[in-house]
Formats: structure tokens, sequence, C-alpha cells
């Protein structure tokens, strides 16, 4: 049915007979298609929204089982394997430094790529893929100090909900996945 399809238009073009497409329902108006909108994956931890650009997320994967990593710091879960690949799991909760919640089944780990290694990111949820405008960013605000200011790139607005838009590289430094010697931690 597809070729008779294609036949049928390409002998409509070829008639010279003017072709209605599209276009020309819009009744004179065009629809603009914004190119600025910035896509972002939109999920939950501990009751709050953050996003990530989703060409930072390589997949979304549910949970899966990790093993524990001694002398590393108390928000990596361990490393995971997922079809092969072996990856430190990081508690999204713990390292933003939120009150832990009882996680569901609704449970997911983003799967993101930094510096050519893969990540696995534990969230409580999963929520949406949502486009904001530039318009609808804001830079983090300047009295927001503290160890979890490093972690936000910036706040987002979508239909009225603030979603706080992660900065990757910060969450996944290295230099803090290695818990400190309990000597060391002494002196600072």
């Amino acid at each position: 049915m597809s070729g008779e399809r294609e036949d049928l238009w390409q002998a409509l073009l070829r008639s010279g007979e003017a072709v209605v497409t599209d276009e020309d329902y819009e009744h004179g108006y065009k629809r603009e298609v914004r190119q600025d909108l910035q896509q972002y994956v939109t999920f939950r931890v501990s009751g709050e929204v953050y996003g990530l650009a989703i060409h930072e997320i390589e997949e979304i994967s549910k949970v899966f089982q990790t093993t524990h990593v001694p002398r590393t710091a108390d928000f990596l879960l361990g490393i995971g394997n997922v079809r092969g690949r072996i990856m430190p799991v990081i508690d999204l909760s713990r390292r933003l430094r939120l009150r832990p919640v009882e996680r569901g089944r609704a449970a997911r780990v983003l799967i993101v790529h930094y510096n050519e290694e893969p990540y696995g990111l534990v969230v409580d949820e999963v929520m949406d893929v949502i486009r904001i405008p530039p318009e609808a960013m804001e830079d983090k605000p300047g009295g927001l100090t503290g160890a979890r200011a490093e972690y936000i790139r910036a706040l987002g607005r979508n239909d009225g909900e603030l979603v706080i838009i992660l900065h990757l590289p910060a969450l996944l430094d290295a230099k803090d996945f290695v818990k400190l010697a309990a000597t060391e931690e002494g002196r600072s």
C-alpha cells in the first residue's frame, strides 16, 4: 500500500495541480518550532525534582545489584555490572546530602557517561522528559553555598515547578569517591 501511496503522490506532483500539504492547514499561520529548547530528563530524589540534560543520560535501568568497595565514600553503593559493563553506582540522595527515603518499585538507575566511563546514579523515580526554554532557566542563586551548591548547574521552571539542573562533572568528581583514612579525617 505504501508503494501505491508513493505512486499517487508522484502522479499528483507531476500533474501540476496544487497539492495540499500539512502547512496549508495552518490557515496562514506559521508555526515556529523553537530550536533553542533544551531537553532534560526529570527525576525525583528525596522528594525534590532534579534534571539532567538528555544527552548526558545513556540509559535508564531498573535498580541492579552492586558489590561494595571498601574504603569508598558512603554515597558510593559499590560497583555494578550492566551487560558486561562495570560501573560505580552512586546513591544520589546521599551524594546530594538529602534525607534518604524508602525506595519503591519506581526507583531507577540513570546510566551516564563522563570522561569515557559509565556511572550509575540511583534515583527514586524517573518522571519525564521536558523542554525548558532559555528564558525559564536561571543561574543558581549566588547565596546558595555549601557542598550541595557545586552540584547545581542551574534552576529551571517547568509548568510552575522548580527543576534543579545538576552539574554532572561536580557530581562525579573522582577525588570524592575515596574515603579519607581516619588519621587524615582528624587533621582536616
